[in-house]
């Protein structure tokens, strides 16, 4: 909830139609945009195979015949889709490559030579 400076709360309806005036000059049509996130929430949901009455919880729905209405149904391809869409957001980390992971130890031919080298220096 957002306030005014001295702590009353903002009509949403005047700062809707604020928003709506801000888009206009900026050129952008008005849509629902609170429809498509649901949309959008509900179908990752079901696509991460999250049961139907627990999206029905989330997106706060009475009926299930409301979500289902939200929800787009999962295939191999949408699967598929959504596994790409999470490794663009989301890339595995990068493993660096087993030669700078190992610690390097001397082998008993390296010690032996340099243990040579500090006999002849002294």
């Amino acid at each position: 909830m957002f306030t005014r400076p001295d702590g009353r709360p903002i009509n949403p309806r005047a700062e809707w139609e604020e928003f709506k005036k801000l888009l206009e000059g900026a050129g952008i049509t008005d849509r629902r945009l609170y429809d498509g996130s649901r949309h959008t929430a509900g179908t990752i949901l079901n696509e991460l195979g999250v049961d139907m009455p627990t999206i029905m919880e989330i997106l706060r729905h009475t009926q299930i015949s409301q979500t289902r209405r939200y929800v787009k149904g999962r295939s191999h391809l949408s699967k598929d889709a959504m596994r790409r869409m999470g490794d663009t957001f989301l890339p595995a980390p990068k493993v660096a490559p087993a030669s700078a992971t190992e610690t390097k130890t001397e082998t008993g031919d390296r010690r032996a030579a340099r243990a040579q080298r500090r006999r002849r220096v002294r």
